[in-house]
């Protein structure tokens, strides 16, 4: 895929690099702010714990991938991607009709997404061949970021820009550009938030595989395919499958406070904390209950700046006291 479509995969690397920065704009405020994901010159099995993390990361990557492939695709960077031009008008003259007024325009660009998710898909999810409930886990997780990439459709808005003589706007071309990544990410945030502890489930062979024309023998020897159903805690007690919306996980999540490579935990210490909020953010929830240290800072500044004519600006010289609240 490197060789037959390399404009398509820088596209895609684009759109790694912008998944994994607004990952940690998204979790600033977290235990676990996304440090330390791609960092590094490659990409893979990144998260080492099937945590609620790993899911989020998973997801937010792939929906990164689509988003930077369907932007490479509107602006015609991408060979292999047709866009229909003029569909607009195109579609009036098959009917025979002619275009009222108030839609004469010129219809360029390409808002749809389905190029990007079909290759975003096609090169993130051949990583996943052991068919386990690992692997089964990151390709949920992978649909569910490109789903979300793709039907953030409220947010997708119409872009116009007028030619004519003295901006008469005689001709319109106007184009569906999508929405920004941030809103993407914010919509994977409450995913995670709300993910769902799920467990491999091995499916017992059809009934129809008991039947009197198949052998018991061809019956056991039927290939059990596993899938993922939602965790319960009762016993012998079998849940649902989850919702194709929804983040899934395998195992919990480490407290994240301490450094623990293993877990992928670069621990809390000397994160910064807001003193005054009692969520993520707060001091009490960032820095594990360690406590943390207050650091004044007095500098000057200038401030009350004028303009006098002509030409000259005097400003006042004020002092600024910021406090920051760094966990121990």
């Amino acid at each position: 895929m490197c060789h037959a479509a390399p404009a398509a995969v820088a596209a895609l690397g684009t759109g790694l690099s912008m998944a994994y920065k607004e990952c940690r704009a998204q979790l600033s405020g977290y235990r676990w702010n996304c440090s330390g994901v791609g960092d590094g010159a490659y990409f893979g099995h990144v998260m080492p714990l099937a945590t609620r993390e790993a899911a989020f990361t998973y997801a937010i990557t792939a929906a990164g991938a689509t988003h930077a492939l369907s932007a490479a695709c509107a602006r015609g960077d991408l060979p292999a991607c047709g866009c229909a031009h003029n569909s607009k008008l195109s579609v009036q003259r098959r009917r025979g009709s002619s275009p009222s007024s108030s839609d004469q325009f010129q219809w360029g660009g390409c808002g749809e997404v389905a190029f990007g998710a079909r290759f975003a898909r096609r090169f993130l999810d051949a990583r996943e061949l052991e068919a386990d409930a690992r692997s089964l886990m990151n390709l949920h997780n992978n649909r569910v970021g490109r789903k979300v990439s793709e039907t953030v459709k409220e947010l997708v808005r119409r872009e116009c820009k007028c030619h004519g003589v003295s901006g008469s706007c005689a001709v319109r071309t106007c184009w569906r550009a999508l929405p920004p990544f941030a809103a993407v990410a914010r919509a994977l945030r409450e995913r995670y938030r709300r993910a769902r502890r799920v467990a491999a489930h091995a499916a017992p062979p059809p009934r129809t595989a008991f039947a009197a024309h198949v052998s018991l023998a061809a019956a056991a020897a039927a290939v059990v395919q596993p899938h993922l159903v939602l965790r319960r805690y009762r016993p012998n007690g079998v849940g649902r499958p989850p919702r194709k919306s929804e983040l899934v996980y395998l195992a919990p999540s480490p407290s994240y406070c301490e450094p623990d490579a293993a877990a992928g935990s670069p621990g809390t210490h000397g994160r910064h904390c807001n003193r005054t909020s009692r969520d993520e953010d707060g001091c009490e929830k960032l820095c594990c209950g360690r406590g943390y240290n207050t650091v004044r800072v007095v500098k000057h500044v200038q401030c009350r700046c004028q303009f006098h004519w002509c030409c000259k600006v005097t400003c006042d010289t004020c002092l600024s006291r910021t406090e920051t609240h760094v966990c121990e």
